[in-house]
């Protein structure tokens, strides 16, 4: 059995956690874009990725804290040395969420599976001063719906009973890498939900535009072969993550916005390697499906998010994207990282 689970809102729990008077309050993470909004900020409709300014503006109460990258490293740290006191099967997914594998410790039960990802959420209160949210299931892509359905701070279990009655109903836009690019595509299709995969092949659904790696998810996830496998992590040479806008656009903000989430998030993706992006790659897909990469300038390695924000814009305005009349579907951002054992000097924000 699996549990993946989720540090809520980590960025602004961190700081409410070290800073009293935040706690309870709407606040966000800058510095120059919101990295994070706590649940308080959310219930108003500030999101990450939005301009720190806008969002001020809009909504005069926020509390603003900066963004501290020693803080969430830190805790970061400790909340993965939490889950590897549990099973050394762990797997990260980002600073504040990863799969743990209990199977050596549950005997194949999902009820003690659950008591297990209590217990955990328990001492990471209790330990750590953060809320953990976490999902129970036999494979990945059961626990980290199940985490989502539980935030904030809350603990659902999947056994497999419901795991058979909820997968026909699945929408297909919820699963997990399904972007809204794939999702209008399926759509299209006539598929909206996963029991309408059933007769669609590979090969079919690649016809219809859809990648070929998911093409084969989708398929899985249909027969119910969903990944279980931990992987643990390894040195990577780069970072990335990138967002589907959804429809074709030339508008300005809407792509400098996605481009500042990206950096965000990507920062976020480094989790406990220490290493800062040495290299800034920009990427755009254009409405003809013609893809660019314009690489950014960086005077040094860093992991400053206003840095490496200023580098991806500057980067962005390189591409001339509004001069040739193409709308961009698609933006992202890669970190290109220093060898494992390189002490290359760079910021933590």
């Amino acid at each position: 059995m699996l549990i993946h689970a989720d540090a809520d809102a980590f960025f602004a729990s961190v700081e409410q956690r070290d800073h009293p008077h935040l706690r309870g309050r709407p606040m966000v993470v800058g510095p120059q874009v919101v990295a994070c909004a706590s649940y308080e900020a959310r219930a108003l409709g500030v999101h990450a990725g939005m301009p720190l300014f806008q969002a001020v503006r809009r909504w005069p109460e926020l509390l603003v804290a900066q963004f501290r990258g020693s803080a969430y490293e830190s805790a970061s740290a400790d909340l993965m040395a939490l889950f590897r006191d549990i099973t050394p099967l762990v797997e990260p997914g980002s600073m504040e969420e990863a799969f743990l594998d209990v199977s050596a410790l549950d005997g194949g039960s999902v009820e003690e599976a659950g008591r297990i990802a209590a217990a955990l959420r328990v001492r990471a209160r209790r330990e750590l001063g953060l809320p953990v949210s976490a999902g129970v299931a036999r494979a990945k892509l059961f626990a980290k719906l199940a985490s989502r359905r539980a935030k904030p701070d809350g603990l659902f279990v999947v056994d497999a009973e419901t795991e058979a009655r909820v997968r026909p109903r699945l929408p297909v836009a919820d699963l997990w890498g399904v972007g809204p690019m794939t999702s209008g595509k399926l759509h299209d299709a006539g598929i909206v939900v996963v029991a309408d995969l059933a007769g669609w092949t590979v090969d079919a659904l690649i016809e219809r535009r859809v990648a070929k790696a998911m093409a084969k998810n989708l398929v899985a996830i249909r027969d119910g072969l969903d990944d279980a496998t931990i992987r643990l992590p390894t040195a990577r040479k780069s970072i990335s993550s990138q967002r589907s806008l959804g429809r074709s656009t030339r508008q300005r903000s809407t792509i400098q916005e996605a481009l500042r989430d990206n950096v965000i998030r990507a920062l976020a993706r480094l989790g406990e390697d220490p290493r800062p992006a040495s290299r800034l790659d920009v990427h755009l897909r254009f409405d003809d499906d013609h893809a660019v990469m314009t690489p950014g300038s960086l005077d040094e390695p860093s992991r400053d998010p206003a840095i490496l924000i200023g580098a991806a814009l500057a980067a962005l305005e390189r591409t001339a994207y509004e001069e040739d009349g193409r709308g961009v579907t698609m933006v992202g951002v890669t970190f290109g990282l220093p060898a494992a054992d390189s002490t290359a000097p760079g910021h933590s924000g």
